[in-house]
């Protein structure tokens, strides 16, 4: 057991994608691949971003709530304080700041804003902040209006051995 399990036998966060329900796993997913594109200059993975934005909030909304997701990443690439960690599109794994991300629109989704300003700041200087926080803003309001609704993982997961899949390992 990891060093924050040993004692409680709990966690404090999903570590594997298949463990995030649907609106904590298009986040992800739709981050990985837009940061993929950026650094592959790959146009086919942002198509992918911008499909599933249009099949899941329609074509207007899908443009906001994209315009949005970008500005996020944006904030992320000028006003990062240091790496900001991901995994490969394919990888089932999770990474701490992959975790940052999806907390900090669940918490601009439940009006916690001093929660997401806490995440922000951890990923980004204080002038980046503000930014930030209003790309992930507007990314929860139209997930919302859409019934992507994040759960609440203000308290600890049980821990279970069935974070891996029997036969499957990755390399990092």
């Amino acid at each position: 057991m990891s060093p924050d399990t040993a004692e409680t036998g709990m966690r404090l966060w999903p570590t594997e994608t298949r463990e995030l329900d649907t609106a904590e796993q298009f986040i992800v997913r739709s981050f990985r691949r837009w940061i993929t594109g950026l650094r592959q200059n790959d146009g086919g993975h942002w198509s992918l971003v911008w499909n599933e934005f249009s099949r899941y909030f329609g074509e207007a909304d899908g443009k906001a709530a994209l315009s949005g997701f970008a500005r996020l990443v944006r904030g992320l690439q000028s006003h990062a304080r240091r790496n900001i960690a991901y995994h490969l599109p394919c990888c089932p794994c999770l990474c701490a700041d992959e975790i940052r991300i999806v907390n900090m629109i669940a918490a601009c989704q439940r009006r916690r804003l001093s929660h997401a300003h806490a995440l922000a700041e951890w990923m980004v200087c204080a002038d980046g902040i503000g930014d930030l926080i209003d790309a992930a803003s507007q990314v929860a309001h139209f997930m919302q209006n859409h019934g992507f609704a994040f759960p609440d993982r203000s308290h600890p997961q049980p821990a279970t051995a069935a974070g891996a899949v029997p036969g499957y390992r990755t390399v990092h």
